[in-house]
């Protein structure tokens, strides 16, 4: 324990030298055109930077890019901390790659087959066995996509890769392998009696995928969505600029860092070169990600660039969980109830709060009621994974509070 006042030195000096480049840049009193995201601190949202300040000062993590923004408006946009809150790293920016952990879900897996139901090539209620042979065994019959989609498969929630490597054969590769003992897995409740979160849901659906488009996911999702977008950094896999400015989610045991690669043991064993994982794997930047959820939030067009159709995005983000589990969740968004992240005026498909997190330190929050969201990417894990410090705020409170000072921001400029 002697290091800890060390690195809390660190991180306070290093806080330092980012608020000076804040200072050294100019300010934008008023909301902004996300056209070109800069630097915005809009007047009532002071709060959130003092939050992740905060977080960071306490170890919660080292660095942060926040993004918020209402319609096409930006009201909040800034770096936070530095990539390893070490002396000498480099500042965190809007364009601090970050691995987006299961928030893959839905910018990447679910995305990619929302564009396949809206061309005809998959149905929700197409089965699964259709496209994967074999996977039809084990009470796994009559599983469909909408099952995958909503985690309601009777899927386990989590496999260990050695499991899977010990039993791969010779010429198998790790992404073939991981398919092959999915097939053979018996269900681990009824089908489409609750939501058990999994991301061998979404492995399966990334392949299933594949198999009805022809392509990897990431040349489909880079083709259609992320370059007309201009998402020029939301990508599977990185070139050597981007990982330069990619933020490490751990230190190796000989002291190098991961980063560029993705974190999740799982989809770090099926790689993303063959065929994209499903589960996590997607790399992406604040700067990307405000634009990804401005299309959501105007039904599928940004800047007059259509990537899905309204119909298409309304049923990805309405509740399709079947009535039997009593619970909501969209086509891979969760859905959030009255609390933290909602209030009782996202009751219904028109008007939902959606979201998703990432094991790493990323989330998404979007009101489709008034329209705001939320971007907040941190690198929590790094240097070591490790429980939420006692008494400390962690990236789970902040992230909420972060939410609730938004909400109420909102709230409040629509006030009568």
């Amino acid at each position: 324990m002697a290091n800890v006042p060390s690195m809390k030195a660190r991180i306070a000096t290093a806080m330092l030298c980012g608020l000076a480049t804040l200072m050294a840049e100019s300010c934008a009193a008023t909301p902004r055109s996300a056209s070109a995201l800069q630097l915005v601190v809009t007047p009532g949202l002071e709060r959130v930077g003092t939050l992740i300040e905060n977080a960071i000062r306490e170890g919660a993590f080292p660095g942060a890019a926040l993004v918020i923004g209402q319609g096409d408006r930006i009201l909040f946009a800034r770096g936070f901390g530095t990539l390893t809150g070490e002396l000498g790293s480099p500042p965190v920016t809007l364009d601090t790659v970050y691995d987006l952990a299961s928030v893959t879900k839905v910018v990447g897996t679910s995305t990619a087959a929302m564009l396949l139901l809206e061309d005809g090539r998959l149905r929700l209620d197409d089965r699964v066995a259709d496209f994967i042979p074999g996977f039809g065994a084990a009470g796994k019959e009559n599983v469909t996509v909408l099952d995958l989609l909503t985690h309601t498969s009777g899927l386990k929630a989590y496999e260990t890769w050695q499991r899977v490597e010990e039993k791969r054969q010779p010429g198998e590769s790790p992404a073939d392998a991981l398919l092959r003992h999915y097939t053979g897995l018996p269900v681990s409740y009824p089908p489409r009696t609750q939501i058990r979160y999994s991301c061998l849901n979404m492995q399966v659906l990334a392949r299933v995928v594949e198999n009805a488009s022809g392509e990897r996911i990431e040349d489909l999702l880079v083709r259609r969505v992320y370059l007309p977008l201009g998402m020029t950094d939301t990508r599977y896999t990185l070139n050597a600029q981007q990982i330069e400015r990619t933020a490490p989610t751990l230190r190796l045991p000989d002291g190098s860092l991961l980063r560029g690669t993705v974190h999740d043991p799982l989809a770090r064993y099926h790689g993303s070169n063959e065929h994209s994982p499903g589960n996590a794997g997607l790399f992406s930047t604040a700067r990307d990600l405000s634009r990804y959820c401005r299309m959501i939030l105007r039904g599928g067009e940004l800047d007059g660039i259509r990537v899905m159709q309204p119909g298409t995005v309304h049923r990805m983000t309405s509740n399709l969980a079947p009535s039997a589990t009593g619970e909501t969740r969209g086509l891979g968004w969760g859905i959030y109830r009255p609390g933290a992240y909602a209030s009782a005026l996202n009751g219904t498909d028109q008007t939902r709060a959606i979201g998703h997190t990432g094991y790493t330190g990323t989330f998404l929050w979007l009101d489709k009621l008034t329209k705001a969201y939320v971007v907040l990417l941190t690198n929590r894990t790094f240097p070591e994974e490790k429980g939420q410090p006692e008494g400390k705020p962690s990236f789970f409170t902040v992230r909420e509070q972060v939410v609730k000072t938004v909400r109420e921001y909102v709230e409040g400029q629509h006030a009568p």
